[in-house]
Formats: C-alpha cells, sequence, structure tokens
C-alpha cells in the first residue's frame, strides 16, 4: 500500500512539474523566417554604435506542446527580445516586416500586426 502511495505522489509531481515548466523547456527550435534591417537600410544605436537588428519568426517545441515566437536583436540567434506571436490555429506565416527608426513593424498573412519598439530588442547584449 504505502509502495503503490509513493507511485503515485511521485507520479503527480511529476506531472504537475511538467504543467508549470514544461512550456519554459524548448525541446526543440526552427526558424521559420530571418532577416535584419540592415538589408532595409536601418540600424539603431547603442552605446554609441550603430547595429543591425535581426528578426527571426520561430517555432519552439515544449513540453506543453508548440509556440511561436518573435526573436528581436542585434543577434538573435544568440541574444535576443522575445514577442510571443499566435494568431488562430495555424502557424504564423509573416507577410512584411517594416524597420523604423525607433520601432519594427511586422504584419503576418492574418492582417495581424505586431509593434515592437527599437528600445526592447537594440540594447539585448
Amino acid at each position: 500500500m504505502r509502495r503503490t502511495l509513493s507511485i503515485v505522489a511521485a507520479s503527480a509531481a511529476a506531472l504537475a512539474l511538467i504543467l508549470l515548466v514544461g512550456p519554459s523547456i524548448s525541446v526543440r527550435t526552427e526558424i521559420l523566417h530571418q532577416e535584419t534591417s540592415r538589408d532595409s537600410g536601418v540600424t539603431y544605436e547603442h552605446s554609441g554604435t550603430q547595429w543591425s537588428s535581426e528578426l527571426y519568426l520561430v517555432e519552439l517545441w515544449h513540453l506543453a506542446g508548440t509556440g511561436y515566437e518573435l526573436h528581436l536583436g542585434p543577434d538573435a540567434a544568440s541574444y535576443y527580445y522575445p514577442v510571443e506571436v499566435g494568431f488562430g490555429s495555424s502557424p504564423p506565416a509573416i507577410r512584411e516586416v517594416t524597420w523604423l527608426p525607433d520601432a519594427v513593424d511586422v504584419t503576418f498573412t492574418t492582417m495581424d500586426t505586431v509593434h515592437v519598439p527599437a528600445d526592447n530588442f537594440r540594447s539585448v547584449r
């Protein structure tokens, strides 16, 4: 009886851990879209230097399911400002990226738009 109770308690604890921590543990990552502000002729100042910024649309596989994020920053593969995205049941697809001197606007094929001020992503080094 004690052994059964211990197994049930351990299973419940493991399930709770997966539900609480699972969404934050990425099992696999795939880049769905990538571009840089330099391609549009826009750079961002940080600490007296001009930097190009990168934008990745990333599909993340977590223990609790699949999610999508924009990663923005001077080196978005390593250091980035994350923006969670998701509009319905299908994976998001980028229609247009507009790099502005003080922000970036990302328009998806669903015509939803995400506006991210440059102060959020220009200094994530």
